[in-house]
């Protein structure tokens, strides 16, 4: 880390000890209070707040549940001539974006006084989905996963025949009875003719037929994906020395523990970076050691094509919250809603809905909120200290990377 001096003003007339020390201190249960929100009203707010230079936006026509409006909103800390840039991205999938709220403006409390190191910049994206961060949905108001948006649609989607088979079954007509339980028996024979892997990149690896079904990536690039290429550019991202994204989601894995997942190629330079940066707690899904199967249409490809192997990192920080069958049974019921219950978010039981999409991707627990925010100041402090490695050519980058 970039030394700083022992003392600094906190605008409070207190002092603060260095970003390195304070990224160690036992003061989350503190940061838990004021940095997680209720509604995405209120964490657009306290992001505002803390980033009143931010730049906004604006999703045109569309409004959230208090008829507010949606943005995705961007905050630079750090040179704007850094060579190398942290950008730290929250709400890809809707109600993920509470967590992710969370931890970026708990970064931005410890980054108040200190700033980044030399060379290194801070881009903070907030709800880069902001319709699904509003209505608690995992998808965007095109209807699509947002992570699952960026293939080349130019050249053609991939296949999911998988997916195909199963289809009329991921979201039955009903979510009891006999079509439900029909439903629940072609699944179990799947399983049992292809196994449990089969059917989980069946489910959710992205399929591009079925607007109607789960992890839809889409006919073409959607809004969001529109709106981070604009930021990308407007931000000369693609002129960096060096860009690491972070991307927090969540309802992956162990409770409350953060794996740092990557979706480069195993024998790539940019993972080859990751392993160096991050050490061991990294998971590949080419390797099979991540918690999630490999992907269609991910946010990697957007960095790929931006900066080419070796010049980027995109890693998800993913977050554990509840079981598989859980989240089956909360995804379904919202998508249910949409395709044969009229979407009607603002009903019993739209509300029912939305309630328990938010308590599966941020369970409303100070110990889990605590276990994220310990996370996440650890990928901080590993960011930026590999970052300023890069920037001041002490890092050696693999060949596939310029000097």
């Amino acid at each position: 880390m970039a030394s700083v001096p022992t003392e600094q003003k906190t605008g409070r007339g207190g002092r603060l000890p260095p970003l390195a020390d304070r990224l160690k201190c036992g003061e989350l249960l503190v940061s838990v209070r004021s940095s997680f929100s209720d509604a995405y009203e209120q964490a657009r707010r306290k992001f505002l707040a803390t980033m009143p230079q931010a730049r906004a936006f604006v999703l045109p026509d569309l409004a959230g549940p208090h008829n507010e409006a949606l943005s995705v909103d961007v905050g630079w800390i750090g040179d704007p001539q850094a060579e190398c840039v942290l950008v730290i991205i929250s709400g890809t999938h809707g109600p993920e974006g509470f967590c992710g709220s969370g931890i970026q403006i708990d970064w931005l409390a410890l980054l108040e006084a200190s700033g980044p190191p030399k060379h290194v910049a801070l881009l903070f994206i907030h709800g880069l989905n902001p319709h699904g961060f509003a209505w608690d949905r995992r998808v965007t108001q095109e209807g699509c996963d947002l992570n699952r948006n960026f293939v080349d649609f130019a050249v053609g989607a991939p296949a999911n025949p998988g997916y195909d088979e199963l289809r009329a079954h991921f979201v039955p007509a009903a979510l009891d009875g006999a079509a439900f339980e029909a439903a629940r028996e072609a699944i179990r024979q799947f399983k049992y003719a292809h196994g449990e892997r089969a059917f989980q990149i069946a489910r959710k690896a992205g399929q591009y037929t079925d607007p109607d079904g789960m992890f839809f990536g889409g006919f073409g690039p959607s809004w969001s994906a529109c709106t981070l290429d604009t930021i990308a550019r407007e931000y000369a991202l693609a002129a960096r020395k060096f860009v690491a994204v972070i991307d927090v989601h969540t309802g992956l894995g162990p409770y409350g523990y953060g794996e740092l997942q990557s979706e480069h190629m195993a024998a790539s330079a940019s993972q080859v970076i990751a392993d160096r940066m991050f050490g061991p707690s990294v998971t590949s899904a080419d390797l099979g050691t991540s918690a999630s199967i490999p992907i269609h249409g991910s946010l990697q490809l957007f960095w790929e094509r931006l900066l080419g192997d070796g010049r980027y990192l995109y890693l998800c920080l993913e977050y554990g919250t509840f079981d598989t069958e859980a989240a089956q049974r909360v995804l379904l019921a919202d998508q249910w809603l949409h395709v044969h219950g009229g979407g009607d978010r603002t009903g019993a039981f739209g509300r029912e809905v939305r309630a328990r999409m938010r308590a599966h991707f941020c369970p409303d627990d100070p110990s889990w909120k605590e276990a994220v925010l310990f996370r996440g100041r650890q990928v901080l402090r590993q960011a930026l200290a590999g970052l300023e490695q890069i920037g001041q050519g002490q890092f050696a980058l693999p060949p596939s990377a310029p000097k």
